[in-house]
């Protein structure tokens, strides 16, 4: 049975791309941060196809522990990178505690996991990286920065990942939904939810089960790239 690694998968997208790797054959290894009841639920939802582990993606030292259980032996075929944090707070003042947290979760350690189980699967000439980002990387938004550079870097690094793999058949793919529902959405919105609907051309934000459809798609090998970033969305980023 194939392998997978989802790093946070307890909400929004990381749950919807765990389901759709199970039901297409995979067994999945999936990563929380804090919601341990809800972790153990999708554990038994799906039963010997799925296990986890708590992981808290702000430190690095237990990025490194976690990483040093994946070895040759227990190598994924799929790496998904879910979990990110959202960070929205103008960049003025002292930002030093916000970005080091916002950057090592959602670029430090992404790229960090990648490099360690990127390197596993050049060994055995096999893989497929996807890195889930934001259109917040391309369309610049006051209280966005920090999170925005984050998910940019993130796709510069995805790019230059896949030159590096292409030789050894691993490919990589940067994901980049605009809106989703998603609990991440709902906490935004901030009960402004119809309003910055109102604001997306077709009127409709992206479903988590959209994103993950995409995931499968390029997992399977029905989406031929490597190196790029797919960008879903309802025309978020028609200005």
């Amino acid at each position: 049975m194939p392998k997978a690694i989802v790093i946070g998968g307890t909400a929004g997208i990381g749950q919807a791309i765990i389901k759709g790797l199970i039901e297409a054959g995979y067994s999945v290894h999936f990563t929380y941060n804090s919601n341990a009841d809800s972790a153990e639920a999708i554990r038994l939802q799906y039963g010997d196809s799925c296990t986890c582990t708590q992981l808290n993606l702000s430190s690095l030292d237990a990025v490194s522990a976690f990483l040093a259980t994946v070895d040759s032996a227990n190598a994924p075929d799929v790496l998904v990178n879910s979990a990110g944090m959202a960070a929205d707070s103008l960049s003025l003042g002292d930002v030093r505690a916000r970005l080091e947290q916002a950057t090592t979760i959602n670029y430090l350690a992404p790229v960090t996991i990648a490099c360690h189980i990127g390197k596993l699967m050049t060994e055995r000439r096999t893989g497929s990286i996807v890195n889930i980002t934001s259109i917040a990387s391309k369309r610049p938004k006051a209280g966005n920065a920090i999170y925005g550079s984050a998910k940019a870097a993130l796709e510069r690094f995805t790019a230059t990942l896949a030159l590096e793999m292409a030789r050894f058949k691993v490919r990589t793919l940067c994901v980049s939904p605009g809106f989703v529902d998603t609990p991440m959405f709902q906490k935004f919105s901030g009960g402004n939810a119809r309003d910055i609907i109102r604001e997306i051309p077709t009127r409709e934000i992206l479903t988590a089960d959209q994103v993950a459809e995409t995931v499968l798609l390029f997992v399977k090998g029905h989406i031929k790239s490597t190196g790029t970033t797919l960008v879903l969305g309802n025309g978020e980023l028609v200005f």
